[in-house]
């Protein structure tokens, strides 16, 4: 895994959990202030990602505990990103279409992705990579003409335990993709890729608050996009959102690639393949099923940076005890 392959993966990764859920919650909870705890916690998550480049080098992941909740951890992403991929896709690109024809040709796809493992996954974010950053570019310029100043004043109207979690929170969003890379050689650059894909996704923060404002930004699941419906080409070529917004479904597919890539590696060598396209079939009907009882789903997405969070502690927590279990 080169340097280029890691920022180029990093910058896809970073954003992936923003789309439906970071920040969907993170308006609702601090409306305004939400650029603060994204700022804040971009600050925190660097720090958590520089501890982990320190980490992992000497805690790889080893035992068999410590790889069942890697599986576990990987499994709980995959079906929860591919749950937001339907239901974005649903609604706004495939309205009439069942979400089970949405869902159907993911397994398939995500299958020929991972054939070859991280670095094929790697290769293709490097092609992906100076195409989302060209639509990137154009969103920004085509959104600044929208912005109202006054949308972020007055400042600080959270309260203090609000702007605290929603900065826990933003972190947790930020840097739960990037445990997925525990089992990655990865030379010590996650942190420095972080930052590239946090200026992007701060960025988006501060063009939310500023174009939809504090009322409109609470009440929307996709508050990024609604976003872009506001741009205009030449001032008469409306709806391309679509078009720009399909960088988010790159997001998408490349976090699932990853998660799929890692339990497909964490599988007894013994038939493997099939157990793996059995799985891939599984995830891909939880998905479905949470798609169909969208409502219930919704405990998740109010207690998805708790169950990330505590993921992550979790298997910082064993990987530490098994070093020292090793030790003595």
């Amino acid at each position: 895994m080169t340097k280029t392959k890691i920022y180029s993966l990093s910058y896809f990764l970073g954003r992936t959990f923003f789309l439906g859920f970071g920040f969907s919650l993170l308006f609702r909870m601090l409306n305004k202030d939400t650029w603060i705890a994204s700022l804040l916690g971009s600050i925190l998550g660097f720090i958590l990602l520089f501890l982990f480049d320190k980490y992992k080098e000497n805690h790889p992941l080893s035992s068999i505990i410590q790889k069942s909740i890697f599986f576990l951890y990987n499994f709980f992403i995959f079906t929860q990103i591919l749950f937001i991929f339907e239901i974005f896709c649903s609604s706004f690109y495939l309205i009439k279409s069942p979400i089970f024809y949405i869902i159907l040709p993911v397994p398939f796809i995500i299958y020929q992705i991972t054939k070859k493992g991280i670095s094929t996954i790697a290769k293709i974010t490097e092609v992906l990579f100076p195409f989302s950053l060209l639509l990137y570019i154009l969103v920004t310029a085509g959104l600044f003409k929208n912005v109202n100043l006054e949308y972020f004043t007055p400042i600080l109207t959270s309260n203090e335990n609000n702007l605290f979690l929603g900065t826990l929170y933003f972190a947790i969003f930020s840097t739960a993709p990037f445990f997925l890379l525990w089992n990655v050689e990865t030379k010590k650059s996650l942190s420095k890729a972080y930052v590239i894909s946090m200026v992007g996704v701060f960025i988006v923060a501060l063009f939310i608050t500023a174009i939809l404002g504090p009322n409109l930004a609470q009440i929307y699941r996709f508050p990024e996009y609604m976003t872009l419906k506001k741009i205009k080409l030449f001032n008469f070529i409306e709806k391309v959102e679509n078009v720009i917004s399909v960088t988010w479904l790159f997001d998408c597919f490349i976090l699932l690639s990853v998660a799929a890539n890692n339990m497909k590696e964490l599988l007894p060598s013994k038939r493997r393949n099939v157990v793996y396209v059995l799985l891939l079939v599984v995830l891909s009907f939880i998905a479905l099923y949470c798609g169909i009882h969208y409502k219930q789903e919704f405990w998740f997405y109010h207690n998805l940076p708790i169950i990330l969070g505590t993921f992550i502690v979790l298997m910082f927590f064993i990987s530490l005890f098994q070093k020292k279990r090793g030790k003595s």
